[in-house]
């Protein structure tokens, strides 16, 4: 009995520490919904894309990993741009379908240039946290992880302190509300969109850094999966709520590696969409999230 309380906590300091991750992922998905009030399906794919073109220094030049950190960001944004001139900037309003199809597109194009160009075959990723775990007290915790929740924090406050302290966060809060009464006043609606996929981007690619690292390689399947735990986690949290996000990824990430330890690996995923049908079914809006009038 004291064994498995002993390791069902420390399945629960992961799951925290992890769930920092999925936060991530669900909060690049909930920035974009809640200023654009569109879904960017193609999110998964440029968090791939990143990722792999990250590699392209390493295996050149043997560049060291801050190159590859760096380099997954800058590609990221890049990618990022690139669908939001091809799938929402000339969409014209009141086609609410239009960008949900265009994304999927491009996510098919992403996806299968990757693909192409790597004969779907996964690139080994350098460790730069180190394989040995790190005792905390009597835990063992993976360092990954930990730099997982370092800079998951760090991000989450870069991006509060954005949105409530700076004149951009208030452009971004103000046309994510009233779009219309933002333009009104003055406020680019283009140039918010934008510079809102440049930040969604940036965390893709530190997203994407970090998946890759934490499975040991950058893999097709990466856009896929991310593609539903970031789904999963806006819904949980409650659409366009960037603190529902981050709770929302928290709770996922600690059911689901109590579920690893109970269960076993293969209800991991089971147990992430049974929790996506069971809000939707219990309560559309998320745990943060507005209830529908």
């Amino acid at each position: 009995m004291g064994t498995a309380l002993f390791d069902g906590t420390e399945q629960l300091i992961n799951g925290l520490m992890y769930g920092c991750f999925y936060a991530l992922v669900g909060g690049g998905f909930t920035l974009l919904f809640g200023v654009l009030r569109r879904f960017n399906l193609a999110y998964g794919s440029t968090i791939m894309a990143g990722a792999y073109a990250g590699l392209i220094p390493v295996y050149l030049f043997k560049a060291p990993v801050l190159v590859l950190f760096v380099t997954t960001i800058v590609v990221s944004v890049l990618v990022g741009l690139l669908v939001e001139f091809c799938c929402f900037r000339f969409l014209r309003k009141g086609h609410e379908l239009a960008p949900l199809m265009t994304t999927i597109g491009m996510l098919i194009v992403i996806d299968e240039t990757i693909v192409h160009l790597t004969d779907a075959v996964g690139l080994k990723y350098p460790a730069p946290f180190g394989d040995e775990s790190l005792a905390l007290g009597p835990f063992l915790i993976r360092p990954d992880y930990l730099a997982i929740l370092v800079v998951s924090i760090a991000c989450f406050s870069a991006i509060f302190w954005l949105m409530h302290r700076t004149r951009f966060g208030r452009a971004m809060r103000a046309v994510a509300e009233r779009p219309e009464a933002a333009q009104i006043l003055g406020v680019s609606v283009r140039r918010v969109n934008v510079l809102t996929f440049v930040l969604t981007s940036a965390m893709a690619g530190i997203i994407g850094f970090f998946a890759a690292v934490s499975v040991g390689s950058a893999r097709p399947e990466m856009a896929a999966w991310l593609t539903g735990k970031g789904l999963v986690v806006m819904v949980l949290g409650g659409l366009g709520s960037f603190p529902g996000a981050i709770l929302g990824g928290l709770a996922l990430g600690v059911l689901e590696f109590e579920a690893v330890w109970f269960l076993g690996s293969s209800y991991r995923d089971i147990l992430a969409f049974s929790i996506l049908f069971l809000i939707l079914m219990v309560r559309p809006g998320g745990l943060l999230g507005s209830r529908p009038a």
